[in-house]
């Protein structure tokens, strides 16, 4: 493969923020393009690099290309938004029916959650499954509020002489379990901000939903040792909010354009964040109301600017290109260039 006609299809790829498969497809078929193209302009008496030129300058900016593509392949259907819906909507259940406090059902519902997360993740990681791999990181971050109170024993017990310090292997189990959990958070979201940052956003938005509401309930005795009553008293707010981020999940997959897609999900999100906070802590004015907006804004923006600095492509460089060339090898017959 000619380093100009490499180094062009890099850059369609770069801007794609598909899956792998279909990225890999496009890829071929635009290469399949340029190979018939140069053969055709060089047996018209055009040298390779002329060819290659030639070749190149009519098919369009990469960034155009790579747009075009993106608006065929990445609408979902209508099943694929009611899927994608569909973790919102199981959450947003326990809240209506109060039954998120209780083990059996709260189990029932994460486990499931998990086994459809790792199904779509080992079938190609599909668009619809990010929302289902966001709500399956959260027994991690419940984990940690759970675990939180013995790290402020620990540390009440160093820095202010107050209390007892825990067990160090309690000290030490937490400590583990607090640092697996950011890590997997961590490289969960690196691996998706390689597909795509807008998924990361969509994955990552019921976290720091979650996470308010946990700090919230604090002040009512926390998750599990506060009185009913208090406990349950923002459930219909929670409800809301996921229902919410379900409509926002199953318009994401069903628009094309990928500029609709980030305003949508801003838009949305960023609301649904500020109709939390009204609900969690009153009427708290207008800067009380725009900090919050903007908090999220930074929250759901923040994967791109990891994307900016990691790049695009789960599999990148080298070894993307072996797999590739593996494939041309077969098409053409004989080895080319790289």
């Amino acid at each position: 493969m000619l380093p100009e006609i490499r180094s062009y299809l890099d850059e369609v790829r770069s801007h794609l923020h598909l899956d792998p498969a279909t990225e890999m497809q496009i890829v071929r078929e635009v290469y399949t393009y340029f190979r018939d193209s140069v053969d055709e302009l060089q047996a018209n008496g055009l040298s390779e690099s002329e060819a290659t030129k030639a070749a190149i300058e009519s098919f369009g900016r990469p960034r155009v290309v790579a747009r075009r593509m993106y608006e065929a392949r990445s609408k979902g259907s209508e099943i694929e938004a009611a899927i994608s819906c569909l973790p919102h909507l199981i959450i947003a259940g326990l809240f209506i029916s109060q039954l998120w406090r209780n083990p059996f059902w709260a189990s029932i519902a994460f486990v499931s959650i998990v086994c459809v997360t790792l199904y779509g993740w080992w079938r190609g990681k599909p668009s619809w499954l990010y929302p289902w791999v966001g709500y399956s990181l959260l027994p991690l971050l419940i984990g940690g509020y759970a675990a939180a109170p013995v790290l402020g024993q620990a540390a009440s017990s160093l820095f202010w002489g107050s209390g007892s310090f825990p067990s160090v292997w309690a000290l030490l189990l937490v400590l583990a379990l607090i640092g697996s959990s950011l890590w997997i958070i961590v490289s969960t979201t690196i691996r998706v901000v390689r597909r795509d940052w807008i998924l990361a956003s969509l994955m990552l938005v019921p976290l720091p939903i979650v996470g308010a509401w946990l700090l919230d309930l604090e002040q009512a005795g926390g998750v599990f040792q506060g009185a009913t009553a208090s406990v349950h008293q923002l459930d219909m707010s929670m409800a809301l909010a996921f229902i919410t981020l379900g409509v926002a999940s199953a318009t994401f997959v069903r628009l094309r354009q990928r500029v609709l897609k980030v305003g949508a999900l801003l838009m949305v999100c960023t609301i649904a964040a500020a109709a939390i906070g009204h609900s969690f802590w009153g009427d708290y004015g207008f800067f009380g109301l725009l900090a919050t907006s903007l908090l999220m804004l930074v929250f759901l923006l923040s994967p791109a600017l990891i994307e900016a600095k990691i790049g695009h492509g789960e599999q990148s460089g080298e070894a993307w290109w072996e797999s590739s060339m593996r494939w041309e090898e077969a098409l053409v017959g004989h080895d080319r260039p790289v």
